[in-house]
Formats: C-alpha cells, sequence, structure tokens
C-alpha cells in the first residue's frame, strides 16, 4: 500500500466518506445538471448548441466543479445550493478549451480523447459556442437558486478570475511567451492567471455561498492558488513523459511550439520538485482553515498524484 493510499484511508475514514466513490457521484450529478441546463435546440441555429454540448460532453473529470462542491460540504452546507455555479464554472473552463484549441491559438486537433471542436464542426462554430458558453455561464449564475446579493458577488467573482485580468490575461502571456526564455516570476505570473484563475473562483465562490469570514475566504483563495500552481507544473510535466491515449489531448506539443513551461525552466525533475513544493505549501497552509477540509485535502492529493 503505497503513501497516496495511507494517506487518503485516514483522510476519509475519520469522515466517513470514500473518495472514488464521493468524485463519481458529484461527477454524475455535474453532467445530468449540465444537461439539464444545455438540452437539445430544435431551433435553426441549433448547430450552436450541438457544438457546445460536443465539448461539454465529453470526458471531462469536471475538477473545478467537483472542488467547489466538496468545499461547501466541508464547510456543512448543502452541495446543491452550488451545483448551478459550478456548472458556470465549467462552462467557463470548457469555452477556454475549445477557443485555446484553435488555429489562432495552440491550434490542437485533440481534446478531451476526441477531434477538437473546430474539427468536429468548424472554426466558426467553434469560436462561436466557446461565446455561447462563456455568456451562458452568467446566466447560470444569474438563474440559481441563490440571493441576489450572493449572485452579483458571485458573477463578480467569475468575471474577474475567467477575464482580461485573470485567465484570459494568461493566456495572453502564454501565447507571447512562446520561442522565450523567462524567468521564475513570469512563470509564476503566466500559471497564476491562467490555470489557477479558476480554480481560485471555486474556492471563493464556495465561500460567498457558505457566507464564511473575509479570513476564511481569503485562506481558500490561497489555498487554492497554490493548488493550480502545483496542478499546471504537473500538466507541463505529463505533457512530456505522458500519452495522448491518457491525457485525452496531444502531448509534446509544448516542445514543438517552444512553449515557456516550468519544464522549459526547470527541467522534468525541477518542475516535479517545484510542483511538490506548491502542493506541499497549500496542504501547510490549510491547517490555518478554521474548518477541517477533509474532501478538498482528499481531492487535491489525488489531483496532485493524478489520480483523479
Amino acid at each position: 500500500m503505497d503513501l497516496t493510499t495511507l494517506e487518503l484511508e485516514s483522510l476519509t475514514k475519520s469522515h466517513n466518506f470514500e473518495i472514488d466513490s464521493y468524485i463519481q457521484e458529484k461527477l454524475d450529478r455535474i453532467n445530468q445538471r449540465i444537461s439539464d441546463l444545455v438540452p437539445d435546440c430544435k431551433e435553426l441555429y441549433h448547430s450552436l448548441i450541438d457544438a457546445a454540448c460536443y465539448s461539454l460532453q465529453s470526458c471531462g473529470k469536471r475538477l473545478r466543479p467537483i472542488f467547489l462542491l466538496a468545499a461547501l460540504e466541508d464547510l456543512q452546507i448543502s452541495w446543491e445550493k452550488g451545483l448551478d455555479p459550478a456548472c458556470a464554472i465549467e462552462f467557463i473552463h470548457t469555452y477556454s478549451l475549445i477557443h485555446d484549441d484553435l488555429p489562432c491559438m495552440d491550434d490542437d486537433d485533440l481534446r478531451r480523447g476526441k477531434p477538437s471542436l473546430h474539427k468536429a464542426f468548424d472554426e466558426a462554430t467553434a469560436l462561436l459556442a466557446g461565446d455561447f458558453l462563456l455568456t451562458y455561464a452568467f446566466e447560470t449564475i444569474a438563474n440559481c437558486h441563490l440571493d441576489g446579493e450572493a449572485k452579483v458577488e458571485l458573477i463578480k467573482i467569475l468575471s474577474q478570475r475567467a477575464g482580461g485580468h485573470g485567465m484570459i490575461a494568461g493566456q495572453v502571456l502564454d501565447l507571447s511567451f512562446e520561442g522565450k526564455k523567462i524567468d521564475r516570476n513570469k512563470l509564476l505570473q503566466m500559471h497564476s492567471l491562467k490555470t489557477a484563475s479558476l480554480f481560485i473562483s471555486c474556492m471563493e465562490m464556495a465561500a460567498v455561498i457558505a457566507n464564511v469570514s473575509p479570513s476564511e475566504r481569503q485562506s481558500l483563495s490561497t489555498f487554492a492558488a497554490k493548488l493550480g500552481l502545483s496542478f499546471q507544473m504537473m500538466d507541463d510535466v505529463l505533457d512530456i513523459t505522458s500519452s495522448s491515449e491518457v491525457l485525452g489531448k496531444p502531448t509534446g506539443s509544448d516542445l514543438i511550439k517552444e512553449k515557456s513551461t516550468s519544464v522549459a525552466l526547470y527541467g522534468i525533475e525541477g518542475a516535479k520538485k517545484e510542483a511538490e513544493k506548491f502542493y506541499s505549501s497549500a496542504l501547510e497552509d490549510s491547517k490555518d482553515l478554521q474548518h477541517d477540509f477533509p474532501r478538498l485535502k482528499a481531492l487535491s492529493l489525488k489531483l496532485f498524484h493524478r489520480s483523479f
């Protein structure tokens, strides 16, 4: 029995939940709600919705929405209160993948084990499907069953974290750094904006729904920021060491496109060590949280070891 298994057993046994079953249950609920929110369309423009569903219904792991729901349960709040906001985050994430794959961006032909949307349909439809999911995310939050003040705050969080000073800014840096050698500060800024931003939004949205203290919200945000950095650094490593069959997306493309990654800066082993530092720091910081967060910690452990 390896260390990961022992740690997971220790986390879950005392709180009476089994993490793999927990993930599958939440995955099923999120997938069902996404189907409810984006049903089949019979209108003349049905190709737009068909295209969006093509990407939404791919084998996504729903990492970010599951983290939001887990945070709510750890805060002793019904996860159902966060289901629509969690789906909104998945809409944003899926839109970002659709646009990232476009020929004018990263020009990738495989996503989640299937042809990228612009290959399965066409480039214009892919662009518009991404636009639809981006805007529909905010409509989904506006229509959810939370009070008006909470909905406004959730929309504010998501628009900031996914916008021009968040995820989109990170994509701009990613493109502008291609073929260039960058230092640690620039690398961390890019990863923090492009990848960690949505993880942070999950924790901030959970904090709003649960109405926690400002200090607890800040602690959750810091935890998510470090976890997001660790996740991206391991993603950089897997682009070199894994296969397209395992990841469901092209591998080796970072090298071909001369992307500025943690592997380019530190090498494979160095990038792994950096990822572990941020993961360990995130868990260390979590000790200062007012709640125990066993689900978040179990999910984080599986995420770091890529068994989720």
